[in-house]
């Protein structure tokens, strides 16, 4: 099943409060799917203007690259990102790293999508927007398997006020806490969210979700509508 047809499935359960069934039935997928391309809207817009400063300035073996990606044709666009990598201009090593990265997370390489995600993260060269983009997808690709206190330590800098990813970060920190049973400050994390006026429509509608789970989990009284 795809992203999209799960995320339709979800969008009913909300209008039918059938949020446990979809829950037990796809787990943490439903909500952390997204962050396979895009997060917050500051710091997304941010890295469309970088790539695209990037792609004006550079030349065709990058965009052939990318080209050879939509057409199917992976193999062979690996082969031209892993050598832009290794030796183009800075800002094409970087931008084919994280093409690179997200292959390898798309193919279920893991560990080696953390770890060129973890690289540019900690890599000051890369700027603090992409920084900021390779932590949350890092992150992502840890939920399932780290604990609430090490996705606290790298994502509580970008979750606070202002941060062009805080409303990512936000999301990633209470799903791992309610991963983890942190039951209270999943809710803390999510009604964040829905506080933060500038929260995407889709991100607001899992929190949401996430916090009627809580309810249920809980039963605690509902958040009041904001």
């Amino acid at each position: 099943m795809s992203e999209e047809s799960i995320f339709r499935e979800v969008d009913e359960a909300v209008r039918h409060d059938q949020f446990k069934a979809l829950w037990d039935k796809y787990g943490l997928l439903v909500l952390a799917g997204a962050f396979a391309i895009v997060a917050g809207v500051g710091g997304y817009k941010g890295w469309v203007y970088w790539t695209a400063q990037q792609a004006s300035n550079a030349g065709a073996r990058f965009v052939g690259g990318v080209t050879l990606l939509e057409d199917g044709k992976t193999s062979e666009a690996i082969e031209v990102f892993k050598s832009l990598a290794d030796e183009g201009p800075s800002g094409y090593r970087k931008l084919a790293q994280f093409r690179l990265a997200a292959i390898n997370a798309k193919d279920g390489n893991t560990g080696a999508a953390i770890k060129t995600y973890d690289a540019l993260a900690s890599d000051s060269a890369t700027g603090s927007v992409q920084q900021g983009f390779a932590t949350i997808q890092a992150a992502a690709l840890r939920l399932d398997d780290a604990s609430f206190d090490d996705m606290k330590k790298r994502l509580e800098a970008l979750a606070a006020a202002g941060n062009p990813w805080r409303h990512s970060a936000r999301e990633l920190l209470g799903l791992s806490a309610f991963r983890t049973g942190n039951l209270n400050v999943a809710e803390r994390y999510f009604n964040v969210m829905l506080g933060d006026r500038q929260t995407p429509d889709n991100m607001r509608r899992r929190a949401e979700m996430m916090l009627s789970l809580l309810v249920q989990s809980t039963g605690a009284p509902a958040p009041a509508g904001n």
